[in-house]
């Protein structure tokens, strides 16, 4: 069975991801139709959801608990997850700076003649 994954993952992660990209697709090609149409939109995402939910519920391969795997720690996560938590600290306080700074501009108008006195 490790010879049908792809990147450590099975095809049941490539098919929902699949799945939920036709859906989001059909969504928005639905939402730009005309008349009854643009409400099947709905219909395709409870369809994934449906289908998501019966790949998640009903797996094919054995559980981790079912195989005698050795436990592996990873001792360095703890400074990834500080490294990352940092990284987005500081894309929210860009993303903060670049809206005050550009985005909230004020613009003024400009008169459109002058007026000789």
């Amino acid at each position: 069975m490790a010879g049908e994954r792809v990147l450590g993952v099975g095809i049941g992660t490539f098919l929902i991801a699949l799945v939920w990209s036709l859906a989001l697709f059909l969504c928005v090609v639905f939402s730009r139709a005309q008349g009854a149409v643009s409400n099947a939109g709905i219909g395709v995402m409870l369809i994934a959801v449906l289908f998501s939910v019966i790949l998640l519920v009903l797996p094919r391969e054995e559980t981790a608990a079912q195989k005698a795997v050795p436990k592996i720690y990873d001792y360095s996560i703890i400074y990834r997850y500080l490294l990352i938590s940092g990284l987005g600290l500081f894309l929210l306080i860009g993303l903060a700076i670049y809206i005050v700074n550009h985005v909230m501009e004020p613009i003024y108008a400009k008169p459109l003649r002058r007026i000789r006195r």
